[in-house]
């Protein structure tokens, strides 16, 4: 892998995290812990990570977890469940949300970290092909150019990457602090208003206006996600 890839694992019996994630650090993983799931997700907004570890638990905090992270950050990468081997309700359901995505104890090593990198390469290859079309815009990334209906749209180099964002991952919740890293490497919470001047300047180049089907969508307190919207609440 050419990028050291991140990995968030919510912390919830500590003796077991440790052994495990030190498994992957000496592989070359970064490992971020969240102290719990406001922590978690808090990071998960604010950072890009490549894989996503939780303990399943057959109560409701896992399916809380899980529209918190689907639903609400609208965030799509690999996630790895940990379960308890004799959990088979679990189990099940773990395979009917994410297909063969989970491990049960005991996990050895290998096996831990195989899987690991099995998700993360399968999510890199199809994050990083080099077109993909979204809606009626077609984003060339070897071009550095994103088209709507064939036209190409005369973009600045930053404008060019949040564009990426926003239409690579429809419904994502980006938060400013979390653009600023990844667009302008500024890690911190300065310069919001850089950040919200190109939003502007994108929608209008992206033809994103009250008539459209397409919305770069302010969310108090947070940041921005592209919405598509039902005809009907589309106006002029």
């Amino acid at each position: 892998m050419s990028k050291l890839p991140k990995v968030l694992h919510l912390a919830q019996e500590l003796e077991f995290d440790e052994p495990h994630l030190n498994v992957l650090r000496e592989a070359g993983y970064q490992c971020y812990i969240g102290r719990d799931r406001k922590h978690l997700l808090s990071q998960l907004e604010a950072e890009e990570f490549d894989l996503l570890i939780i303990e399943w638990r057959n109560d409701d905090t896992t399916d809380w977890m899980l529209e918190q992270v689907r639903e609400f950050l609208q965030w799509h990468g690999p996630i790895l469940f940990i379960a308890d081997k004799n959990d088979e309700e679990g189990l099940h359901q773990a395979c009917a949300h994410h297909r063969d995505n989970f491990l049960t104890r005991p996990i050895q090593p290998n096996t831990l970290l195989s899987c690991a990198n099995k998700l993360v390469q399968n999510a890199r290859y199809t994050m990083h092909q080099d077109c993909f079309e979204f809606g009626p815009y077609q984003v060339s990334l070897g071009l550095k150019q994103i088209s709507l209906e064939g036209k190409p749209i005369n973009l600045t180099t930053k404008e060019f990457e949040l564009g990426v964002l926003f239409l690579r991952n429809p419904g994502r919740l980006y938060s400013r602090k979390f653009l600023l890293k990844k667009v302008w490497g500024i890690d911190c919470d300065i310069s919001t208003r850089t950040v919200d001047a190109h939003i502007s300047s994108l929608r209008k180049k992206l033809n994103i206006k009250g008539d459209s089907l397409y919305r770069i969508k302010t969310v108090y307190q947070h940041g921005y996600r592209l919405e598509l919207l039902e005809e009907t609440e589309a106006v002029a």
